[in-house]
């Protein structure tokens, strides 16, 4: 007996999400309570770091654009995927855009590592970008029924 299409997305979006709030939201959150305490700042060039963090705004902008990008691509085609595939592509694709969100918080201990101007601050709000994006980027269930249907 096979399930309904909508099982199917049901059951892979219960898998993936939660897996995703703890890749963006509860990690991220466990670093900002462990940055000062389980890492210190380096010292170094002020410079350099400032230009690396400029850097790594780049970066975690570009993933938020790819995310876009992907995600337009995959709903285009989702109606054509076999229906036993989707829950799938589904999993695949909310881990990787959890994944691709969460560098954006290595971005920050890294940045707080090597101390530059302002560390904490920047460090911080890297670290607090995983979980913005997370919820602003990430489709919820309803944008996937819809992709499944063609809309």
């Amino acid at each position: 007996m096979s399930r309904p299409p909508e099982a199917t997305l049901d059951r892979g979006f219960r898998i993936a999400y939660p897996m995703g709030l703890v890749i963006c939201v509860a990690w991220p959150l466990a670093l900002q309570l462990m940055l000062g305490s389980a890492f210190r700042p380096g010292a170094a060039p002020a410079e350099a770091i400032g230009e690396l963090g400029y850097t790594f705004t780049g970066l975690v902008c570009a993933s938020a654009f790819f995310v876009t990008w992907r995600w337009r691509r995959v709903r285009a085609g989702f109606r054509t995927v076999a229906t036993e595939r989707r829950m799938r592509v589904l999993i695949q694709e909310t881990l990787l855009y959890s994944c691709l969100f969460e560098l954006s918080s290595l971005y920050g201990l890294f940045y707080f590592a090597l101390g530059g101007p302002m560390a904490e601050r920047y460090s911080r709000g890297f670290i607090a970008l995983t979980t913005i994006m997370f919820f602003v980027f990430v489709p919820r269930l309803q944008a996937w029924r819809e992709a499944a249907q063609g809309k």
